[in-house]
């Protein structure tokens, strides 16, 4: 019997088709070795920042790259090949990205006995363009005594989850926790109550609509969709498409990056209504915000952003960041003003990062390039 292209659709189920994959074996195996390599440098420098790659970071772009001076210094810079010009014009979410390696590398450190001093944009910044300039001077000192950190355990269990979210909402008590205390000049909220979270999940879909329905900025997600095992491995970056499912459309040319592309296609229309069907599925809303946003402010909120996620694992709730209502291109600028207008965010201060929050089955970690990939030898 002949299974068209409608018909395949419906027997494989939306929400299995881009949706990302669960805990279940992708066979990318390698593009994740580097989950499983972070105690395999002997040196605090490499060690730390084994850890500091498996940071999260927008469109899993993984923009750092490093400079090796000795053991214990180092300077990060940004990879300017890999930012994202159409949904993040200024580079203001690549900048969070870069915080959250910093703290990352930071919280590693200290648990290894280093203090890690970090010295963000040393030469200066501009604050709506990244160049060349050093994102951070990394030096690590020996401390007298280890203080073990409480954020470090649970690094490696860290994910961003994509998948449809359980009914179970997050309590306050809980959300309270995860959000006190993410950093100095840092203010988070949250909300669980029904009423917020539907007017919450309405602004996030028309945004995330508004991004897929324009052309260039829907596009910057389709360049970097990695589908199958094959791509992961090669390409250890980008948005992971993998599973046996998406195998399986892969081979038989449903999910191909052509029919992505494709505004017309079942598969862009499959592809927009589950997303709309994740953020649909949330039961609470977590957010970080800034009271100016310059560079600094950005790396502080990369920072938090880094806490509230590791804290989140902590208690074993999954995090989903939906960046779109915060991006400054033309066409998201109602919808900017308007979830500013919701959260009661005073004037001149920025949401830097928004997030859906629950409980939900678990998912793999994403692909990353391997250390040696993102180190320069001074």
């Amino acid at each position: 019997m002949s299974v068209n292209r409608r018909n395949f659709l419906k027997i494989a189920g939306s929400s299995a088709i881009i949706l990302p994959a669960t805990a279940c074996s992708t066979g990318a195996d390698s593009a994740r070795l580097p989950w499983r390599a972070t105690d395999s440098y002997s040196d605090p420098m490499r060690r730390s920042l084994s850890y500091a790659l498996l940071a999260p970071n927008p469109h899993n772009k993984q923009p750092w790259v490093v400079e090796l001076t000795s053991e214990t210094q180092a300077t990060l810079m940004c990879d300017l090949d890999r930012l994202l010009p159409e949904t993040d014009p200024y580079s203001r979410q690549i900048t969070i990205g870069l915080g959250c390696f910093l703290e990352q590398f930071r919280i590693a450190a200290q648990e290894f006995g280093f203090k890690a001093d970090i010295t963000a944009f040393p030469d200066g910044y501009d604050d709506k363009k990244l160049d060349a300039r050093p994102v951070a001077h990394l030096r690590l000192s020996p401390l007298e005594q280890a203080i073990p950190s409480p954020y470090f355990a649970h690094i490696l269990n860290r994910r961003t989850n994509r998948t449809l979210y359980t009914e179970q909402v997050p309590s306050s008590q809980t959300l309270e926790a995860i959000t006190h205390d993410l950093g100095e000049g840092i203010l988070a909220g949250f909300t669980n109550a029904p009423e917020p979270v539907a007017r919450l999940q309405d602004i996030t879909v028309i945004a995330s609509n508004i991004e897929f329905d324009t052309p260039r900025t829907y596009m910057e997600s389709v360049d970097v969709m990695r589908i199958g095992a094959r791509e992961n491995n090669e390409t250890p970056d980008g948005i992971a498409l993998e599973g046996p499912m998406k195998e399986a459309l892969h081979r038989l040319g449903f999910l191909t990056r052509k029919n992505l592309a494709d505004m017309d296609s079942a598969m862009f229309r499959t592809g927009r209504e589950d997303y709309a069907r994740g953020i649909k599925s949330a039961h609470g809303f977590v957010w970080v915000n800034t009271p100016a946003n310059t560079r600094l402010d950005q790396i502080k909120a990369g920072a938090a952003y880094l806490r509230l996620n590791l804290n989140a694992t902590a208690h074993g709730l999954a995090m989903h960041p939906l960046s779109q209502a915060l991006q400054e291109y033309v066409e998201m600028q109602e919808a900017l003003g308007l979830i500013h207008h919701l959260l009661d965010i005073e004037d001149g201060a920025r949401i830097q990062m928004f997030a859906r929050i629950g409980y939900a089955k678990p998912v793999v970690p994403a692909p990353r390039w391997p250390l040696e990939a993102k180190l320069i030898q001074a």
